[in-house]
């Protein structure tokens, strides 16, 4: 007994179970590796080529692993213990795959390595030993990311058409490109996955268009998509081209509302003003207090808003909006403070308290259509339009008592009958629409009907000429008849086949018209119906459906990187902090795992 203890004595053995003196079972897979020269050299090497986490652990004096030791002794008293005491291999898998996913969800990785989270997991599983985060992170960079990889692959297969979206949003430093694709199913379910997400930092930020042409191209080759599959790609002003047409219809409303309020001085000082009175009250917490006690004490109202504890501002494009927002909510306390500590500086007068309540009843129908888009289609994006444009049309006439709310409406209107010309005009976005059953030709004029038609038309044919067999070539021998048959012949031969052609593309033709006046002869259906699924329970127009899955694919924005980031926060901060060391890959995989969380894990 007494040789074999000192023949395990090297750490290797945390690691593996000695089956005989020539063979070692690694405790984590069960898989046998032979030790050739009877020695541990080999088990090592095999630790630090395919289980870099656990061979790190080699070399520091306090054994992190112990899971081997207690594995043997419970194998040598379970007959004292009884099964109910055993804690197999397979609860540690299940501990592992569990902490993997808290990681992915954006727990803290600073947490795992707490002395708190260890103590918890000795009294949830005293056998279980934790180990170093990169172990965890293999887990995720390996296993995780394969699983979802390959998954990724097997989904996009099914798929005929695909659209392409681009995402860049930056924070304090931080930036996110993703790239996703949208496409629907052969049974109509709406697919989403995101195919690359990259952080950036300044470096990368100076040539965004380049680098974003090089992701698309790679991830296509890298997925396997043939081209043709790929219809568009759509891309929000910050992966765009400079000075390129944007296509993304919540970066021209946000540039739009930027525009107009550029042009509005009086905007402008009203904002600086609302800005310095929440600083103030967030610099100094006895003026704070006194706010709270006359808002909350005094006049019995609901909570103070939580502006005044934050300090730094959101990055969010309405974040000044959300700052009047919540200087309404108390703005009688804001009053009664001034007034009774004669400070002017934070006096608020009755007109601008009234430029504050106009300028936000006019933005509120925008941020509750940029709010839409971020969860449907680009079939919403022209009514959308026309909806806020109606909007600001009746605010110019009801808000006349105010000229500079009446100005600030004016221009927004006006930057968004230029700007979102190209974006309403655009054939994608026309085709999306009329393929909605919810709005089809109702936002069209004259000449769009006649385009969209057109467009149903050529598609149709595209579609029925792509599915046609060649004719059969003709089997007869010219050289056994004739000059004169045989030129007869071949002429017969073209000009048969090109008359019924013509008579079939003309058959053709009349069908696809027929369909096309069924369409639009139906009634419209209640806007706040599936359009997916009305397609779905239609099937006499199953020649459509190819139109259908292209169109109804694409995103009204392309705003994932902003919801991406906000949930990778921990993940990013702990790796710029060089407290977790690892390559760009792999952090590119981890935030693939991330992003594609709940899409394609639940194999």
């Amino acid at each position: 007994t007494d040789v074999r203890r000192n023949s395990k004595r090297s750490r290797v053995w945390n690691f593996f179970d000695k089956q005989s003196e020539t063979v070692a079972k690694y405790y984590l897979c069960q898989k046998i590796y032979s030790r050739k020269g009877r020695g541990t050299t080999c088990l090592r090497n095999h630790l630090k080529s395919k289980h870099p986490g656990e061979f790190q652990t080699l070399n520091k004096t306090d054994l992190t692993y112990k899971l081997k030791t207690e594995m043997s002794g419970s194998r040598s008293s379970r007959s004292h213990l009884g099964l109910q005491n055993a804690d197999p291999l397979g609860s540690f898998n299940a501990i592992d795959e569990s902490l993997v996913r808290m990681l992915i969800e954006d727990l803290s990785f600073n947490m795992i390595e707490g002395v708190g989270f260890s103590n918890l997991m000795k009294v949830l599983r005293p056998r279980y030993a934790l180990r170093p985060i990169n172990y965890y992170v293999n887990i995720i960079c390996q296993d995780v990311y394969q699983r979802m990889h390959s998954h990724l692959m097997q989904q996009l297969s099914t798929l005929d058409s695909l659209t392409l979206v681009t995402s860049l949003y930056t924070n304090n430093g931080q930036g996110l490109l993703t790239l996703s694709g949208y496409g629907i199913s052969s049974d109509f379910q709406l697919r989403l996955f995101r195919l690359k997400c990259e952080p950036m930092d300044k470096e990368f930020m100076t040539d965004v268009s380049s680098i974003v042409c090089k992701i698309i191209d790679n991830t296509v080759t890298e997925l396997k998509l043939p081209k043709d599959k790929i219809n568009f790609i759509i891309k929000n002003e910050e992966t765009c081209v400079p000075d390129s047409r944007i296509v993304c219809s919540t970066s021209l409303l946000k540039m739009c509302v930027k525009s107009a309020l550029d042009a509005n001085e009086q905007l402008q000082q009203l904002d600086a003003k609302c800005v310095k009175i929440v600083k103030y009250f967030q610099r100094s917490r006895i003026a704070y207090n006194h706010l709270k006690c006359i808002h909350e004490d005094r006049l019995n109202r609901t909570e103070i808003p939580p502006i005044f504890d934050d300090e730094e501002f959101s990055p969010k494009w309405n974040s000044i909006f959300l700052l009047k927002a919540s200087l309404l909510q108390v703005k009688d306390a804001l009053t009664i403070y001034a007034e009774e500590n004669n400070n002017d500086m934070i006096k608020i007068y009755p007109d601008e308290w009234e430029n504050i309540e106009l300028c936000n009843r006019v933005i509120q129908p925008i941020e509750e259509v940029i709010e839409i888009w971020s969860k449907s289609t680009a079939s919403s994006v022209i009514p959308l339009v026309a909806a806020v444009k109606d909007s600001l049309r009746n605010d110019i006439h009801n808000y006349a008592s105010s000229k500079t709310i009446c100005s600030f409406a004016g221009k927004l209107l006006e930057a968004l009958e230029t700007k979102c010309i190209p974006l309403t005009r655009d054939i994608k976005y026309l085709m999306a629409t009329y393929l909605d059953p919810r709005y089809k030709q109702a936002f069209f004029n004259q000449e769009e009907v006649q385009l969209v038609t057109d467009e149903m038309l050529t598609q149709l044919s595209r579609i029925q000429n792509h599915g046609r067999q060649p004719p059969p070539k003709s089997n007869v021998n010219l050289s056994n008849v004739n000059a004169d048959v045989k030129t007869d012949s071949k002429i017969d031969s073209f000009l048969d086949n090109m008359l019924a052609l013509g008579n079939n593309n003309l058959e053709a033709q009349y069908q696809f018209k027929n369909l096309l006046y069924l369409y639009n002869s139906e009634a419209r259906i209640d806007r706040q119906s599936d359009p997916i699924i009305w397609w779905q329970s239609n099937p006499k127009y199953a020649l459509l459906f190819p139109i259908v899955r292209k169109y109804l694919t694409i995103p009204a924005a392309c705003n994932y990187s902003e919801q991406l980031l906000s949930k990778s926060t921990n993940f990013l901060s702990y790796w710029l902090s060089w407290d977790l060391d690892l390559s760009h890959e792999n952090v590119c995989k981890i935030l693939f795992t991330k992003a594609n969380f709940g899409i394609l894990d639940h194999e």
